[in-house]
């Protein structure tokens, strides 16, 4: 793993910046997208507890949790809808939401941005969540009872 390959120069040094991406999948756990969410959920974590370990070697991780962003990540999906009679056709309706969503999302060009302002910051935070509705989306999330929290997200996505 490439951690373990920098960090022992980044504790010499006494400085450095690790930045992980996530999504806001990892608190607002998408229906019939359960891997991403898990390993999105992974990293947010694993970042979490990087940080608390490296901190005292003058070294920040920074997890950017990101919403939709309109990239090419949604021709390129390969799509199976297996199942979907039996859920009563949510698996559909959710796939087609998040092209949507997708196809409709913030400008990669603005998340490279973004990612840079984090970057060049003296005392960034561990974590950071791209767009004002992600924002919300995130913060409710992690306020919420796990069965609000699951009717929002279900509300969204079919």
């Amino acid at each position: 793993m490439c951690y373990k390959a920098v960090l022992p120069f980044l504790r010499r040094q006494g400085k450095g910046h690790i930045v992980n991406i996530s999504s806001v999948a990892a608190v607002a756990h998408i229906p019939f997208q359960t891997f991403y969410s898990a390993s999105k959920a992974a990293v947010s974590s694993y970042s979490y507890a990087l940080a608390n370990e490296v901190k005292p070697y003058g070294i920040h991780v920074t997890v950017v949790e990101l919403g939709d962003i309109c990239t090419g990540f949604t021709k390129a999906r390969q799509k199976s809808i297996l199942g979907d009679d039996e859920y009563g056709g949510r698996i559909s309706r959710s796939v087609s939401q998040m092209e949507h969503d997708e196809q409709n999302g913030m400008d990669p060009a603005d998340i490279g941005r973004y990612i840079a302002g984090i970057v060049e910051k003296k005392k960034p935070a561990v974590v950071y969540v791209a767009g004002a509705q992600y924002k919300f989306l995130s913060l409710l999330c992690k306020l919420l009872p796990a069965a609000a929290r699951g009717k929002i997200v279900g509300k969204i996505y079919g």
